[in-house]
């Protein structure tokens, strides 16, 4: 019987909380399981109050937890992935090393456990958004993005407001639940918290949803959807071949009205020299192909080559996967997964890919760590110092393209508003995965950045889900076919920005200061009583 209640304690409890956060992760429609996915693991951090080491007790659980959730989120990669995909879990350190003083805080009957839980949770995942090994993609609170009507105040708090509201709810059940099972008499005080915090924010939202009123004046933008296969086509068919693809796409679809085409990543898969920009042959063929549309604007994915001149004075350059010698050229080479904004008789602008994949996109920390590819793609880009953040146009209206992964950084996201970008265009290439899942995240997270920085999205895919997404949230027209076509809205183009976007994650701050703070607080307590 001891036996089985430390089965239970250390591994049935903690897979269980575990299954219950992958099942509540994007895209996930019964997200709200989420609410109750702590209980079970607290349940065990009870037990192993008790228990002779409990930090190392519960450290275990949570790990335990933390591997469940992320290969339940992260079964999909493996269809594509070789073992480096196992790489991936460095990721949980933070989360290791933050939450486990929890149990310290339990064991010594501190009123503030529940807060230090809660505050180490939320600056576990603020720490993801700077973690080279790490990833805030499954940071709780995106994924409540399946239903933008409930979360509309993320203006003011962004997608970390989620995280606290999920994991305060999971807090008060939990209290409720022992109260319950203890016959306590401040059940009803309880259980009427617990409602009003899981009510109480949705009905918020639900009124700031029916009253808010798109801002900006409108552009006609037309998305590109061309399902070039990645493997047989794309990367291996010339690129005037290609671009021929995407105008026989586009040109029935212009009009007069047209201002911007957007095309997915990397659809220029080979955009020669930074340096030769202003004379290249691919873009002078899109312009002149257009040449009826003289305000036409072109957004593009693009690969891109930047010479090193002074490559000496960069350390270890021989050693960083991201940067490359061509014999061809006698010159030493970044690589750059790049958006590009083509106008006619004006100076191309590149802004580069700030937020790589780790592994695939780039090797972090190569003088240490082993360079593995977990997907068996290996592109190696490098990151630009002096990078652009928005696009501007004649009329001077200013846009920001940002490619794939980035939309689980947030913070790029508010970067690109309080430099003035009014609209957003998301680029992807999904191809490599044969997922729709994988699709279906992105676009999630596409609904929830609009509605933190208040700014309508054109997500632009090659074989995913191409989407409009408006200032609220709301997917306004979608394609997710595997054939060729466009998708035409018109978006607002908004100037002010709101609290979220101009405060940051404050509540990620907010929460690595509350852990200091509390950690300050009980050593002081435990000498005054020594």
């Amino acid at each position: 019987m001891i036996k089985g209640n430390k089965i239970v304690t250390l591994l049935v409890l903690p897979v269980l909380t575990g299954i219950l956060l992958a099942i509540s992760a994007i895209p996930s429609k019964i997200w709200y399981v989420g609410f109750v996915a702590f209980i079970p693991l607290l349940t065990a951090a009870d037990r192993a109050v008790s228990y002779r080491r409990p930090l190392l007790v519960f450290s275990l659980q949570l790990l335990i937890t933390l591997l469940t959730f992320y290969l339940g989120m992260g079964f999909w990669v493996l269809k594509t992935a070789n073992p480096g995909f196992l790489i991936g879990l460095f990721l949980l350190l933070p989360f290791i090393l933050l939450v486990s003083p929890y149990i310290l805080f339990r064991r010594r009957g501190s009123s503030y456990a529940s807060l230090y839980f809660i505050a180490a949770w939320l600056g576990a995942e603020f720490i993801q958004g700077y973690f080279p090994l790490g990833s805030p993609f499954f940071n709780l609170g995106h994924n409540p993005g399946s239903n933008p009507q409930l979360i509309q105040w993320y203006e003011y708090t962004g997608a970390a407001g989620g995280t606290l509201w999920i994991m305060c709810v999971n807090f008060l059940l939990f209290s409720f639940l022992k109260s319950l099972l203890n016959g306590r008499q401040q059940i009803v005080r309880k259980g009427i918290v617990s409602a009003l915090v899981i009510v109480l924010p949705a009905v918020i939202s639900l009124v700031i949803y029916h009253n808010y009123k798109e801002k900006g004046p409108v552009s006609e933008v037309v998305i590109v959807h061309p399902s070039t296969d990645n493997r047989d086509v794309k990367y291996r068919v010339n690129i005037y071949e290609l671009t021929d693809i995407y105008l026989k796409i586009l040109l029935p679809h212009l009009t007069d009205k047209t201002e911007y085409v957007v095309l997915p990543e990397t659809a220029i898969t080979n955009a020669g020299w930074v340096g030769d920009f202003n004379n290249n042959l691919v873009f002078n063929h899109l312009n002149e192909s257009t040449a009826q549309y003289p305000d036409l604007k072109w957004v593009t994915g693009a690969i891109v080559y930047d010479s090193i001149p002074d490559v000496e004075k960069i350390k270890h350059y021989k050693r960083k996967p991201g940067i490359r010698f061509s014999e061809k050229y006698n010159a030493w080479y970044h690589t750059y997964n790049a958006a590009l904004f083509i106008e006619k008789s004006r100076p191309v602008q590149m802004r580069v890919k700030d937020g790589l994949v780790p592994y695939q996109e780039y090797a972090p920390f190569p003088q240490f760590l082993p360079r593995i590819s977990p997907v068996g793609i290996d592109f190696q880009f490098s990151k630009r110092e002096k990078n652009r953040k928005v696009f501007v146009a004649s009329d001077r209206v200013q846009t920001a393209a940002l490619i794939c992964y980035e939309l689980v950084f947030g913070k790029l996201f508010s970067e690109t508003v309080r430099d003035g970008a009014q609209a957003f265009f998301v680029l992807l290439n999904e191809g490599w995965y044969n997922n729709v899942r994988v699709s279906r995240q992105f676009l999630q997270l596409s609904v929830i950045r609009a509605i933190e920085n208040r700014r309508s999205v054109a997500h632009s895919s090659n074989m995913g889900i191409s989407a409009f997404i408006n200032q609220k949230g709301d997917v306004i027209s979608r394609m997710e076919s595997r054939a060729p076509g466009c998708l035409k809205a018109e978006i607002r183009m908004n100037k002010k920005a709101s609290i979220s976007t101009m405060a940051g994650n404050y509540l990620g701050v907010s929460a690595l200061i509350t852990i200091a703070t509390l950690a300050v607080f009980e050593l002081l307590r435990k000498n005054i009583k020594r």
